[in-house]
């Protein structure tokens, strides 16, 4: 257990490393891949000035942090059942206008896995506007779907006042 806090404080202090340094933040994803026990939540996130992003979280008393989505990076970070899944994001369309539903499609080739995101645009918080009724779908070559309740926000940085959020 000390080894897994360790990983998590590492990535922590490392933030601002995790979002500028690609080598050392595949790094530190491969450690978490590695390490024996389950990973109970993504490390935190940060966006440059002028991205946005996705940022959720699961339902229930821990909120852990689930997944994270730069599409001008072009990835998304995808927690699922205790393991990271780093996927390239193809642009997607539409835009997170309050009202509106919204969906997107993640594909993991090495696992077999197929993630779909779909939920509402809520109204806007100091953070961007809340994404609401937020499922992920995780299905499995063989068939078997995983439905995982999510809430958060879409959020952009513009180097003034927003920056993105820590928590739901």
């Amino acid at each position: 257990m000390s080894l897994r806090w360790l990983l998590v404080s590492a990535c922590a202090l490392g933030v601002s490393a995790c979002a500028t340094s690609t080598p050392e933040r595949t790094r530190l994803i491969e450690q978490a891949r590695n390490v024996s026990e389950r990973v109970d939540s993504l490390p935190p996130q940060s966006l440059p000035d002028g991205q946005c992003g996705i940022f959720l979280f699961g339902r229930g008393e821990t909120h852990p942090f689930v997944l994270f989505e730069n599409d001008r990076a072009g990835r998304v970070l995808i927690l699922h059942q205790g393991a990271i899944h780093e996927l390239g994001v193809t642009p997607q369309p539409g835009a997170f206008v309050q009202g509106e539903s919204f969906r997107r499609v993640y594909l993991d080739q090495p696992a077999n896995l197929v993630f779909t995101l779909t939920g509402d645009v809520g109204e806007e918080t100091g953070s961007g506007p809340r994404l609401e009724n937020v499922l992920l779908r995780t299905r499995a070559i063989d068939g078997a779907e995983t439905v995982r309740p999510l809430g958060g926000v879409y959020s952009c940085r513009d180097g003034a006042n927003r920056v993105a959020p820590g928590r739901f």
